[in-house]
């Protein structure tokens, strides 16, 4: 076994175990992004030492589902920071764009490889280590590059300028945000680097590719790095509610709280729950206060997020119309909707979560229960 194994192997499984921690311990939407990125992170690593002509003529899906994964480190990066930084209401809108040039190459090379016989395959797998490469390849790596540098900038931008000193960050996460951006990055590079390098491949005596013992290693210590910070401090995981109930956010005193208190409470009772576009940040225009000191007072006053509290009125009133006898004249998610969740599965999700059944699940077993059948 040679060494370029062993860092790989020693990297994925550190990263799949810290991908488990979060699947039984901080599940939730907040830390999704993170979970996917420690799939698709492993994943790559795992299948390094594989990537050699023989590796690929042995496993011809690694080159579909391996050489397009590191398209969506930039994506997940910037999805998971923002949800670190702004804390926002929903996912980003439109997520499947952000997917489609993995989507379109994985599809693309999947295609292609299935058309070739043997014979075209393995003539494939040649350009791939040839020198000069195939046109493609450097158009390939152009596009990874661009698109790669496109979400960086914007993650860096969030996540080491003013947003990320804003008075809901704590100093531990915005080093975790930091973090998150910086290491990946540096994955990257180096993978980029190997692409721009005009040399063939150089292999070890003991068959390994050695040009990718570099990217290895940083994917490894990246994985490492990660589980050194969640080890340390297991808060960065925990997204809202970081300060106990009575105790004031730094920087607002208890009449601006009020204020802002009787201002959100009136906007809830004019029902503005029920609009499925609502977010922090279009609520916090409507009643004058800066998104950042909402958050930070809903947290303070009601000890969950603003994700939360709505999702909690919305779920009232789909309850009240149903108890109102509503669902004789509408389907439950035509009720939904009214109530203002976004999606269906948004509302399936959230009911699940607050009630442990789905909504049919549990509709029917109150109705059990107000008319004593079945019991």
């Amino acid at each position: 076994m040679h060494l370029l194994v062993v860092v790989a192997a020693l990297g994925a499984v550190q990263g799949l175990l810290l991908l488990v921690l979060i699947g039984v311990r901080f599940r939730s939407r907040a830390n999704f992004p993170l979970a996917l990125l420690l799939f698709v992170f492993p994943l790559r690593l795992g299948t390094i030492p594989a990537w050699t002509p023989e590796g690929l003529l042995a496993a011809p899906w690694l080159l579909p589902v391996a050489g397009a994964a590191p398209l969506l480190f930039g994506p997940l990066v910037w999805w998971y920071v923002r949800e670190l930084i702004r804390e926002d209401l929903a996912p980003p809108p439109y997520l499947a764009l952000h997917a489609a040039p993995w989507m379109i190459e994985t599809i693309v090379l999947s295609a292609l490889i299935v058309s070739l016989d043997a014979t075209g395959y393995r003539a494939l797998v040649a350009d791939l280590f040839a020198q000069p490469a195939p046109w493609w390849m450097p158009a390939r790596h152009a596009i990874k590059a661009v698109l790669s540098t496109a979400y960086a900038v914007v993650a860096i931008k969030i996540a080491f300028g003013s947003e990320s000193r804003a008075a809901h960050v704590t100093a531990t996460r915005r080093l975790w945000a930091r973090l998150v951006v910086a290491l990946p990055l540096v994955c990257l590079a180096s993978f980029l680097l190997i692409a721009v390098q005009p040399t063939a491949p150089a292999m070890t005596p003991d068959g390994a590719n050695a040009r990718f013992y570099a990217p290895a290693v940083a994917m490894m210590l990246t994985t490492y790095a990660f589980s050194l910070m969640v080890l340390i401090a297991p808060g960065v995981l925990i997204l809202g509610g970081k300060k106990p109930r009575n105790e004031p956010p730094a920087g607002i005193e208890e009449s601006e709280i009020a204020s802002i208190v009787d201002r959100f409470r009136a906007q809830l009772q004019s029902d503005v729950y029920r609009d499925t576009e609502l977010t922090i940040t279009r609520l916090a225009k409507k009643i004058g206060v800066h998104p950042y000191r909402l958050s930070l007072v809903i947290n303070h006053v009601y000890g969950k997020n603003f994700s939360q509290l709505i999702h909690d009125h919305r779920l009232e009133y789909f309850l009240e119309r149903t108890r109102a006898g509503d669902l004789e004249k509408y389907t439950i998610l035509r009720l939904a909707f009214e109530a203002g969740f976004p999606s269906k599965s948004t509302f399936h999700r959230v009911f699940r979560e607050r009630f442990g059944a789905s909504p049919g699940e549990y509709l029917r077993d109150e109705k059990r229960s107000a008319t004593g059948v079945g019991s």
